[in-house]
């Protein structure tokens, strides 16, 4: 199964950037099943995702697009890469754990 992330920006663009950092600590953290999706703010509400992601400068947005979306938000409280990626993995981690399904005998 595949695990959805949008990563919302306000147009789209640092929010590409902060994705590279991202997906190259997928491995590291071993979530390959993760798709991650750079977008914009006004994308993210009709997009197809199990979680989205918004930058700490749309902060003033969370409450609207969290009634406007079904996706749960995470609001990423810094622009610090480092600590937006050390985040963001941590979440998506124990997301994707909480998804996954049970292993029978």
């Amino acid at each position: 199964m595949t695990y959805r992330v949008g990563l919302v920006c306000a147009a789209g663009v640092s929010s590409t950037f902060l994705a590279h950092g991202l997906r190259a600590a997928f491995a590291d953290a071993d979530l390959r099943a993760v798709e991650l999706e750079p977008m914009s703010a006004d994308r993210a509400v009709a997009a197809d995702v199990d979680l989205l992601l918004l930058a700490h400068h749309l902060r003033g947005a969370a409450d609207e697009l969290r009634t406007a979306t079904a996706a749960p938000i995470v609001l990423l409280t810094t622009d610090d890469r480092a600590a937006v990626i050390d985040d963001a993995i941590g979440e998506i981690a124990r997301r994707v754990a909480d998804t996954a399904p049970l292993e029978g005998p």
